[in-house]
């Protein structure tokens, strides 16, 4: 009878045998590697990693996927929590094995994910490209240089993206300041491509940017918020969008929407929200706001347009501190976290939904959106 059955397995159509693979979560394709060569071999595929990519992706129409990070002190590293939300509430998952760092990650940052892969990277260059969802790791080399030596290495801001469905090629974007008294020709720019494990200079734009906030991927271009300043003790001038072609290694800076009435760049926040690249305020002012409002950007057009608009009053209590984070979306449902990520919300324009956890009410969390996937840091 077991006979049988083996026989019986291996007449099934290769091609049925991957639309079945195809729809299985990262966790259960990393083990059914070992079910046999033919099987290892499609699973380990370029083909069979970017589908599967495609159809995780797919399912982000009716369920999003969090990951929330700590320090894990017992490993001198990360824990990560994976946390799953649909239209009825919050599923926690099984949490990804601690990431156990190589060097104290003290003063760690870690990028925005892009395709299942994330940075943690350190003031003093430790680079470490991680997908939790297989455990994949790698230590990037060190951009070591004569300019890059020289830089303040309080100033540094990393992201990871693509450079576009076809290409597939992974790349990531280094920023930091050379000189601080060149103030806006301060800037300098590296691009790590991992297909060739090399890192080279790209000609900087004549601005400075924003290293708090995170560089955003979307359709091959890497995002941040930029600015010029007339003197290196003066606030910021010409807040504007800064758009980084991934292909082109091209430059260029994109007006923001004047209606979001936002004074400095820290009042703003950005995130992708059904497909599309979303501004809002990241602190909301009880005595000018009565909206919570998100914009978003058509790229072809250059222009801006409101996608949400919540009237404060909508909010529970849980949210006085008025830090507002906009995180993902479900179907007609808006994703929103308060700012110690301990309450989230779920809201529409008809209804509106409130979870809340103690999970991580005293620890010191960061909660992304992401997607499970098979790609590689090695890719």
């Amino acid at each position: 009878m077991k006979e049988e059955k083996i026989r019986g397995s291996r007449n099934i159509p290769q091609e049925i045998v991957e639309e079945i693979l195809v729809k299985l979560p990262v966790k259960s394709l990393v083990r059914f590697k070992a079910v046999s060569r033919a099987w290892g071999g499609t699973i380990a595929s370029k083909y069979f990693i970017e589908k599967h990519n495609r159809f995780q992706k797919s399912l982000g129409r009716g369920q999003a996927r969090i990951v929330a990070i700590s320090r894990e002190t017992r490993y001198n590293g990360l824990a990560l929590d994976n946390v799953l939300f649909s239209a009825n509430g919050i599923v926690h998952g099984s949490p990804y094995p601690p990431i156990r760092s190589f060097n104290r990650f003290d003063g760690f940052e870690i990028s925005e994910p892009c395709d299942g892969l994330f940075c943690l990277y350190t003031i003093t260059r430790i680079f470490t490209l991680v997908n939790p969802a297989t455990t994949s790791r790698r230590r990037l080399p060190d951009p070591t240089s004569t300019i890059a030596d020289g830089a303040h290495k309080s100033y540094t801001l990393l992201g990871i993206g693509r450079e576009d469905s076809v290409r597939g090629k992974y790349k990531l974007v280094w920023f930091f300041d050379y000189d601080n008294e060149l103030v806006n020709k301060s800037l300098r720019c590296k691009v790590f491509a991992l297909d060739s494990n090399t890192w080279r200079y790209v000609d900087p734009p004549h601005c400075r940017v924003h290293y708090d906030h995170p560089l955003i991927h979307l359709d091959g271009v890497i995002y941040c918020f930029s600015y010029h300043k007339e003197h290196r003790y003066r606030d910021e001038q010409d807040v504007k969008l800064l758009a980084f072609d991934l292909h082109t290694q091209k430059f260029q800076r994109l007006q923001i929407t004047p209606d979001i009435l936002f004074r400095r760049y820290c009042d703003l926040s950005m995130r992708v929200l059904n497909h599309r690249l979303c501004i809002s305020k990241g602190f909301v002012d009880d005595n000018v706001d009565h909206f919570f409002k998100i914009w978003g950007l058509e790229i072809n057009k250059r222009s801006w347009e409101m996608m949400y608009s919540i009237d404060l009053s909508c909010f529970p209590p849980e949210f006085k501190q008025r830090r507002i984070i906009p995180m993902a979306t479900i179907n007609n449902y808006l994703i929103i976290s308060n700012y110690r990520r301990n309450i989230w919300l779920l809201y529409n324009s008809k209804s509106s939904i409130l979870h809340g956890t103690d999970s991580y009410s005293d620890k010191d969390v960061m909660s992304q959106s992401y997607c499970e996937t098979l790609v590689s840091a090695y890719q």
